[in-house]
């Protein structure tokens, strides 16, 4: 029994895998397009070929032949006429004939050199291009234009060798004698030549009509070929497509069984999953206050320590004042209206500057419950001026430049407890390294729709090893009685988190605002988003 070759063809299309039958659809879908692009590309360049030859030998050449017959007319017989009227002199007649006569003869070989025109195919145009034919001078001009150009050509000197004759007898003065040759000669050659152009011109239009038929004849083949290519491409991909849905059906149907098992499977294992997730997301949030909480214990220790820097010194006012009572008692002096009132008047001043540093250091501690509008500015200045006196004791200069205020949405608290942690991390980093000069400056900028903080010490920078770890929890350089590990990723969290910008720390040199140069600053880099009326505000 004779096997099918369209039957084993199916056969053996139904056995290959889905990724082989898909690559072969691709792979006779783009044949196809490219079949049918080829193709039409070099059908439009053969029609554009047509058309350049068209053009080029047929209507170029009309063109020139008409500019002959417009010479002929205008400057050569209207010119002899205006000197048979004597509208102008024989010589200056001769000067615009001489021009016409330029011209003609340059027309003429323009109109030769058109007929030479190579009408070869494209394709063999290209392969002489490209070197693989070689380049023939022989191009066909038909008998008939051959005939005509030799009997225009012919007349041309004639009418030459009269214009010559005529001039000579005006020139002589013999200007009846030049009449008569201009009437019996010159008038009837001028009429002939034009004739032989006008036929000329009629043998080229004849010729333009042949290359818009062939031009049609090869615009319709193109087509033809170009929608017998496009449908059996179709058919072709339209057959292999649907035994290829055919398979996918199939296939669709046993995943769908082997699917629905593997969801009940996965059903129970997202119930457990779900019950773990739980369990260790409320473990990490326990975790992270717990962590919240040592945090502000350490910071709450560190203004603890300001505290009583800053009420050190009223209090010792408060003792001096109280023993002024005394030592004016013991002197014998009289306690005195104007003094009393003077010296109470100073101690409830400095009653209320301590009164008010506690409510300065309670503002810090008491957390924000909701989201606020509030000032980069005045929050950093509020957080410096918490530890500026403890700082300046210690020789720690901190410089505030304010380039852009900036309004934002968040916790100002909180906000200030990272520039606080930022700022005890500096004095630590300080302290450990022994610096002389000690120098802390707080720049605030923007930058398209973010505020920027930076916050740069002249400690020496960030090691290498420190560098990748630095907002990891529990990690610190500093001995374990001095240093937790919580306060930067803290301030990371508070940031990021609560706050949605971004914190990261770098090596950089920098000029401080006092003017003195450091190769190797450490630089923290705070980005804020800024609220959407300040983006307004600023045209972004």
């Amino acid at each position: 029994m004779k096997s099918n070759p369209l039957h084993d063809f199916m056969n053996n299309i139904d056995e290959m895998t889905i990724a082989r039958k898909t690559t072969l659809l691709f792979f006779i879908m783009l044949s196809g397009m490219l079949f049918i692009g080829g193709f039409a590309h070099m059908s439009i360049n053969r029609i554009k070929n047509n058309f350049d030859i068209l053009y080029t030998k047929q209507m170029l050449p009309t063109i020139r032949l008409e500019n002959l017959k417009d010479i002929y007319t205008v400057n050569i017989l209207d010119t002899i006429r205006d000197i048979e009227k004597g509208s102008i002199n024989a010589t200056e007649g001769k000067v615009v004939i001489s021009l016409a006569q330029e011209l003609i003869q340059m027309e003429l070989n323009e109109y030769k050199k058109s007929l030479g025109i190579d009408e070869s195919d494209w394709l063999i145009k290209l392969a002489r291009s490209w070197g693989i034919l070689k380049e023939t001078q022989s191009h066909y001009i038909p008998m008939e234009n051959r005939s005509f150009i030799a009997k225009i050509e012919q007349k041309s000197y004639m009418i030459d060798s009269i214009l010559f004759k005529m001039f000579r007898y005006f020139e002589s003065n013999q200007s009846t004698k030049a009449l008569e040759i201009l009437q019996t000669e010159l008038y009837p050659s001028v009429y002939s030549i034009n004739s032989d152009l006008t036929g000329l011109v009629t043998v080229n239009l004849q010729s333009a009509k042949e290359g818009f038929m062939q031009t049609t004849v090869v615009y319709d083949n193109t087509f033809e070929w170009i929608v017998f290519a496009t449908i059996g491409t179709t058919m072709f991909a339209g057959l292999l497509a649907i035994i290829l849905l055919r398979n996918i059906r199939l296939l669709h149907a046993r995943l769908a069984t082997r699917i629905a098992e593997k969801t009940k499977e996965l059903q129970q294992l997202n119930t457990v999953l779900e019950e773990k997730v739980q369990h260790e997301v409320e473990q990490s949030r326990q975790k992270d206050q717990i962590m919240f909480r040592q945090s502000r214990l350490a910071a709450m220790g560190e203004m603890i320590g300001n505290i009583a820097h800053q009420w050190r010194q009223p209090l010792n006012a408060l003792v001096l004042i109280i023993q002024s009572f005394q030592m004016k008692r013991l002197a014998g002096m009289e306690l005195t209206d104007a003094f009393i009132d003077k010296q109470v008047n100073e101690g409830i001043a400095l009653a209320s500057l301590m009164s008010q540093t506690i409510d300065d250091f309670r503002h810090f501690f008491k957390p924000n419950q909701s989201e606020e509008h509030f000032s980069l500015k005045e929050t950093v200045l509020y957080s410096i001026k918490l530890i500026k006196a403890y700082y300046a004791k210690a020789g720690i200069k901190i410089f505030l430049t304010c380039k852009n205020d900036s309004m934002i949405s968040g916790y100002p608290n909180e906000f200030s407890q990272v520039i606080m942690n930022l700022l005890s991390n500096a004095k630590d980093a300080f302290e450990e390294r022994n610096i002389e000069e000690k120098y802390i400056e707080i720049v605030i900028s923007q930058e398209a729709h973010h505020a920027v903080i930076l916050v740069i010490d002249n400690a020496g920078g960030i090691s290498e090893e420190v560098q990748d770890r630095m907002f990891e929890p529990y990690f610190t350089t500093k001995h374990k009685s001095t240093g937790t590990g919580i306060g930067l990723y803290m301030s990371k969290q508070i940031i990021e988190k609560q706050m949605k910008g971004s914190i990261c720390g770098t090596n950089s040199a920098y000029t401080f605002s006092h003017g003195k140069y450091y190769e190797k600053c450490t630089m923290i880099t705070l980005l804020m988003p800024l609220d959407k009326e300040e983006e307004q505000e600023n045209g972004f």
